[in-house]
């Protein structure tokens, strides 16, 4: 689902998801009307045992959306919550590297502010159809091979030393963690019965038989919510490309600050 969504808007999901369910309603309304009177309606209580299936299905259906937005919901919370936590430890980090001695300083805090570059190019490219770099980190490289040749004289640098090592090793993890966020989300047979349950249930609405314009009022708003809920759940099934994403405001912030330390 996630490839197929990539790059749109959330405006243009909402308008996608809503709007093209409306649509389905109301084209199925009028193309269906004639051909479930003549097949389905000719006992009276056809609308009865209509409404009761629509109810059941109804139900069971549901309960998968509900679960499905509380799962898109909570991956997509888990992310930024990784992006916050990352932030904090880059400014953790750049601080704690003020204990090696110059040149090696600089070095370690000019690669710091360029795997934050590194980091918001990767999670939120400006152009968000290309692929995701899965390889490790050049940069994070740089530093670890840097932090390894370091021979500490004091131990105040033995100190800091272990803990900027300690904390390298805590920023692979975290890449790692929103690179697997970006790859996650919900599989495509799941998307495939969503997108059939959603089918069946507005064919189940357009087989009712009733005036015209009850019928209509009944199956655009409840196609219109229905396309909402699914938005909701796609919007929300990548946090960083396409719909809803996560705000890189905090990593930005960060690499800003170690500019304006810098100078």
């Amino acid at each position: 689902m996630y490839d197929l969504l990539k790059g749109f808007s959330t405006g243009q999901m909402a308008s996608m998801f809503c709007g093209g369910f409306v649509a389905l309603t109301v084209i199925g309304i009028f193309i269906g009307r004639p051909y479930s009177r003549r097949w389905i309606h000719g006992r009276r209580n056809a609308n009865d045992m209509i409404g009761f299936s629509l109810q059941s299905f109804a139900a069971l259906y549901g309960i998968l959306l509900g679960l499905l937005a509380i799962e898109a919901y909570q991956d997509f919370t888990a992310a930024k919550d990784a992006v916050s936590k990352k932030a904090l430890v880059f400014a953790t980090l750049y601080h704690d590297l003020n204990g090696f001695p110059m040149p090696l300083r600089e070095q370690l805090q000019q690669d710091l502010h360029d795997y934050a570059v590194e980091a918001v190019e990767t999670h939120w490219p400006a152009d968000p159809t290309t692929s995701t770099a899965t390889g490790s980190s050049p940069t994070l490289r740089r530093m670890m091979s840097k932090l390894l040749m370091f021979e500490p004289r004091t131990k105040t640098e033995e100190l800091v030393s272990a803990e900027t090592f300690r904390q390298v090793n805590v920023m692979i993890e975290q890449r790692r963690l929103l690179l697997d966020a970006e790859s996650a989300g919900i599989p495509g047979p799941l998307w495939s019965v969503v997108y059939l349950g959603a089918f069946l249930y507005l064919l189940l609405m357009c087989l009712f038989d009733m005036e015209a314009h009850v019928h209509l009022l009944l199956g655009v708003t409840t196609s219109l919510f229905l396309g909402a809920v699914i938005f909701l759940i796609a919007a929300l099934d990548n946090p960083f490309r396409g719909g809803i994403t996560v705000d890189p405001a905090p990593i930005i912030a960060m690499r800003d600050r170690a500019i304006s330390l810098s100078e």
